[in-house]
Formats: structure tokens, C-alpha cells, sequence
């Protein structure tokens, strides 16, 4: 593609939103916390803000957590680990498949009952996978069926048990950071040890957190072990402000990445991005391909570690990514594909299985995707295989089936391809974790 039609761009975008999952998991243990605790930073998206609006809702007192959307920060009174009350109404996490598996872990080790549901896309997400190993700590979560599934489906009709959950043993059969958060939270309310032994390691914001937060958690390897015996309490910075500050998403961040990497003439400089290693391995998978990627980790963070990241157009060769790394890149697998469209070779994914149960089935939605775009994608039942033929110069259309992953993908891949004007339906999902998006693409015309 020649260079001759893309101007110059060289420019740093510091307001990449929070990071999507502490922002969940900070009104999750602040709500739990003894202490009271402020977030800035937070991601104002509305899948962290069904969260915030569900823990408004388990509280007595609505008005003890609150939020200033000007400052993106939330302030949270902690109601101690048996400080929820019984909600008045079904709890509704909308699109978000972190929220509901998370916070069933949390509900389903309560004293009271609870039914909680989301969206069209959330009611065929599977959730077996968290209610065999609560159920398994004495828990009672009754769902739905889908014909011809063998799986449970959302809602959940969640029944109180008076003498919390029995701690277990669980050897995790997939790498999940949302099946292993759901067993982690349920086990905040046992005197016993839980144990969770993992296969390959996952994405691990709960445990950093958790630990932060002082709780009775112990990492050795692939084995995980907690109990309820600590009190949890919200940490403070080193300066001994109350407020702590969220990193900007690397998933959210991985989208500028990409497009600065495929489009001729651009440099770009992205701010205070989080470095968490199980969750920015897209950098080291980019740099196998050939990428310019330079980090600048920066010092005081009080949550995780974070950065900036300096990215410029490459010549990327595609390859084939390590299966031991495909967990901590899941959510980034669909940009990923975009960058390999644009560069040369072949792309390799397998052990992708995670991805058939995601907002879409992300293996099928990439794969007509890149179609769509005029790519050459083979579908595997676990991945697929991409040659990569150095762009997209074609217009096209696509429909996201409510994936914000997917939408935001098709809309790099057309700024990278010469300013195409491309169709993406159903792209208001954008808006469940990056409603600044389009805002920030404009920078690129």
C-alpha cells in the first residue's frame, strides 16, 4: 500500500478510559470493603456502570455509593462482607459476561435469594462453568435451558444459604479469569480454604486486588488458595490519599495500538496504559510480528502497573501465537486478525475455544469479518488461520451481532485502509466498554 495517501500523524492520546475489569472489581470490593474508598479513572461504560447500579441496588442505602461523571471517579462506603441487603428487583448487568459471573459468585453465597439476568446476548451465554463449582461449595443457582444446548442459561434464580459456602478444591477444566473470580468471591464468605488449581494461567486482577484489599489469599504457581477469614480493607496510596486511580485498558488501548502499527506514516504515543503482563501480552505477540513498540513503565500506581506506550507504522509478518499465551490476548484476538490483514504471511490461532462463548461467537464473527474485508480466513474448530494480504481497499459491511470487540475492529481496519466508508451494524455496542471511541478515531482523518 503506498504511503502516498495517508498524511502524517503524530500524536498522544492520553484519555483512553479506565481499565474495564478493575472497574468492575473495585465496586465489587469496595462494596465488601470495611473501609470506605474513591476511583478515579473509572470506566463510565455501561457495562461498569450496571455494576455500580447493582450494588446501588444491594445496599440499604442507595445513596452510599455515588459517582461524578465530570471526574470519572466513584466514592464507595464499604458495607463489610455481610453488609448486602436483598435487592427489590431482578439485577440486570446488561452485556456484561465479567459482571454476571462475578457478581453470581458474590450473591449466591448470601442470606437472601436474588434472580439476576442481562441482555439478549447475555441469556445465551453459558454459565454452566460457574454454577457446577459453586454449586459444588453448597450453593443454589437454578437457570435456564436453550434447545439442543446441554448448558445453563441466564436468568439466575439464586436461593440464600444460612452457613456460607463450603470451601473446596477445584481443578479449573478451562482458563477463565471469570470462572476462577466467581470461585474466589464465593470464597470470601467460608472460614475454610478454598483451592483452585489451574491448568494454564489466566488473566489474574482479581488476586492483585484481593490481596490488596488484605484478603486471605495465598498464589503458588497454578494453585490459588482463599478464605474468609481476613477482613477485607480498601488500600491507600503511598501518599496516604483515599482516592486510587484505575489504569487505562490495554484492551481498549490495543485498538490505537494496531492502528498505528497498519497505517503508513503514524506515530502515536498512548498514556498511563496498564502493563498488567497477563493482560498487555498483546505487545510481546505485536513485537514477534515485527512491531515498534517502545514502554515506558511510570512509577506510584497504587492498583497495578501501568505506562506509556509509543507505537509507529511496522512491517509486520505474520505468525503462529503460542497456545500458552492465547488467554491472556482473548479479548484482543479480533484486532489482532485486523493487523494481520495488513501485514504478511500467516496468522495462526488454535486453542481458542474461549472464544465461541463470548458477547458473539468471536471465532465465526472474525472469520466473516476478515471475509467481508476481502481477506483470505480459514475457520478451525479452536481458531483460525489468516494470510495476510498487506490491507483492506475495499468497502464492506459488517455486522458486529452486538460484539463491541468486533465492531471496533471493522472500524480500525477501515481507517487503516485509506479512509474507507465502511457499514457496521450494530455498533452501538461500542458503548458497553469504550463510549469515547469514535470520538478518538476522528483523530486519524
Amino acid at each position: 500500500m503506498s504511503n502516498t495517501n495517508f498524511k502524517r500523524i503524530e500524536i498522544t492520546i492520553d484519555n483512553i478510559p479506565g481499565d474495564k475489569s478493575i472497574s468492575h472489581r473495585a465496586i465489587i470490593l469496595g462494596s465488601l470493603a470495611e473501609n470506605s474508598s474513591a476511583y478515579s479513572n473509572f470506566l463510565f461504560s455501561e457495562d461498569c456502570l450496571n455494576t455500580f447500579n447493582i450494588f446501588r441496588e444491594l445496599r440499604s442505602d442507595p445513596t452510599t455509593i455515588t459517582k461524578n461523571d465530570a471526574n470519572k471517579t466513584v466514592f464507595i462506603k464499604g458495607l463489610g462482607l455481610n453488609g448486602l441487603s436483598q435487592a427489590k428487583k431482578i439485577l440486570d448487568v446488561g452485556n456484561s459476561g465479567t459482571g454476571i459471573r462475578l457478581i453470581t459468585g458474590i450473591l449466591a453465597s448470601q442470606l437472601f435469594d436474588t434472580e439476576i439476568t442481562g441482555d439478549s446476548s447475555i441469556q445465551k451465554r453459558p454459565m454452566k462453568r460457574i454454577v457446577d463449582p459453586l454449586t459444588q461449595m453448597g450453593c443454589s443457582i437454578k437457570g435456564q435451558s436453550l434447545e439442543g444446548k446441554n448448558d445453563i442459561y441466564p436468568p439466575l434464580k439464586i436461593t440464600g444459604i444460612s452457613d456460607g459456602p463450603t470451601a473446596i478444591e477445584y481443578k479449573m477444566p478451562v482458563a477463565s479469569a471469570q470462572v476462577k473470580s466467581a470461585i474466589l468471591f464465593a470464597s470470601l464468605f467460608s472460614r475454610e480454604t478454598t483451592t483452585i488449581i489451574e491448568k494454564k494461567p489466566s488473566r489474574n486482577h482479581t488476586e492483585i486486588m484481593l490481596k490488596a484489599f488484605g484478603a486471605d489469599i495465598t498464589l503458588n504457581g497454578n494453585i490459588i488458595t482463599c478464605s474468609g477469614k481476613n477482613p477485607l480493607v480498601a488500600p491507600t496510596q503511598s501518599t496516604g490519599e483515599n482516592t486510587l486511580t484505575i489504569p487505562s485498558d490495554f484492551s481498549s488501548a490495543a485498538f490505537f495500538i494496531v492502528l498505528a502499527l497498519i497505517r503508513p506514516n503514524t506515530k502515536i504515543t498512548l498514556k498511563n496504559i496498564g502493563l498488567n503482563p497477563t493482560r498487555a501480552t498483546l505487545i510481546d505477540v505485536l513485537k514477534d510480528m515485527g512491531a515498534k513498540i517502545n514502554v515506558i513503565e511510570n512509577e506510584g500506581n497504587n492498583i497495578e502497573p501501568f505506562g506509556d506506550i509509543i507505537v509507529e507504522t511496522s512491517a509486520l509478518k505474520n505468525i503462529t501465537v503460542d497456545e500458552k499465551v492465547i488467554p491472556f490476548i482473548i479479548d484482543e484476538i479480533p484486532i489482532l486478525a485486523v493487523a494481520a490483514l495488513f501485514s504478511e504471511g500467516t496468522l495462526k490461532i488454535t486453542n481458542a475455544e474461549e472464544l465461541r462463548v463470548k458477547e458473539s461467537d468471536r471465532i465465526e464473527t472474525t472469520v466473516a469479518m476478515i471475509r467481508a474485508m476481502g481477506g483470505e480466513i480459514s475457520e478451525q474448530p479452536d481458531g483460525f488461520e489468516l494470510i495476510g494480504n498487506n490491507g483492506c481497499n475495499k468497502e464492506f459491511e459488517v455486522d458486529s451481532h452486538g460484539d463491541h470487540r468486533i465492531a471496533m475492529s471493522a472500524y480500525i481496519a477501515s481507517k487503516a485502509g485509506n479512509e474507507l466508508q465502511p457499514t457496521i451494524n450494530n455498533s452501538d455496542c461500542i458503548n458497553t466498554s469504550f463510549p469515547t471511541f469514535l470520538e478518538l478515531l476522528c483523530q486519524f482523518s
